[in-house]
């Protein structure tokens, strides 16, 4: 059985620095800002961070980092930290604020599953990670997977990831958390997607359109659905051929007229 209820300074007493977990979701100020008022206004954490021993992260395949600097820590140190897994923010504050070490709780998670998972999971039930710390999370542990780079670089470049899903699936709510959460932890998934079709759908969106348009989904959604009856390559090579007029037309018009220009336009092309 594990420990019960530690203290920050326990830690410390006992030898034991602080990691955080490379491509753990990153710390968002907001986030900061309410866990301070919290910690100002009862003096302690009310719900105590979780972590494992820093050999057992780096054992799973995971690297350690300095919670403040993000400076990776070599992997030989590793038995000298703990890693926080569930309550980034929640130790952030805690030193932003000069939280006494005494006041600060935490204790060892009780589960001895893999790290990857571990960090997968806590992250999917409780202090949920935004679409950019999925999409990123997933790229760094699932480094060789193919979707896994490609949800990176569109979430880099601002897609959210219910945009990247719809593309890489062409079709909603076919890659969700939960589908990330398996990339994370190392797990292949069933979903249904499709990057040679979404790679030909970006190429030719982005022959007529930025990515901060081709990010809001209306486009895939006019391309997706018009795919069923066409196939995706006469849809996108129409697409490449929307004139210049009709694309300015698109991009000035109210939200809900877009995907009517759109359709209607390609439909056009599409009967040409």
């Amino acid at each position: 059985m594990k420990k019960n209820i530690l203290t920050v300074k326990d830690l410390y007493v006992g030898g034991k620095m602080i990691a955080f977990i490379k491509g753990n979701r990153s710390v968002n100020p907001k986030n900061i800002s309410k866990k301070k008022e919290s910690l100002e206004k009862f003096g302690m954490n009310l719900v105590p961070l979780m972590y494992v021993e820093g050999q057992k992260a780096v054992n799973d395949g995971c690297t350690l980092v300095h919670p403040i600097t993000k400076n990776a820590i070599p992997n030989e140190e590793a038995s000298k930290y703990v890693a926080i897994i569930e309550g980034q923010h929640r130790y952030t504050a805690a030193k932003e604020t000069d939280l006494n070490e005494e006041m600060l709780f935490l204790y060892e998670c009780y589960s001895d599953k893999d790290t990857n998972e571990i960090l997968a999971e806590t992250n999917t039930v409780t202090d949920p990670w935004s679409g950019a710390d999925y999409a990123n999370g997933a790229a760094l542990f699932n480094p060789q997977n193919e979707l896994a780079k490609f949800t990176k670089e569109l979430a880099d470049l601002g897609y959210p990831t219910t945009t990247i899903g719809y593309i890489a699936c062409f079709a909603p709510g076919k890659l969700g958390k939960t589908a990330y959460s398996k990339l994370i932890a190392g797990k292949e998934i069933k979903t249904d997607y499709n990057l040679e079709r979404a790679k030909y759908f970006l190429d030719a969106a982005r022959t007529k359109f930025k990515d901060t348009f081709i990010s809001k989904r209306y486009l895939i959604t006019v391309v997706a659905d018009l795919s069923t009856e066409h196939g995706y390559k006469r849809v996108c090579d129409a697409l490449k051929q929307m004139p210049d007029a009709i694309v300015k037309r698109v991009q000035e018009a109210k939200s809900e007229e877009k995907q009517g220009i759109l359709k209607m336009t390609l439909v056009n092309l599409l009967n040409k």
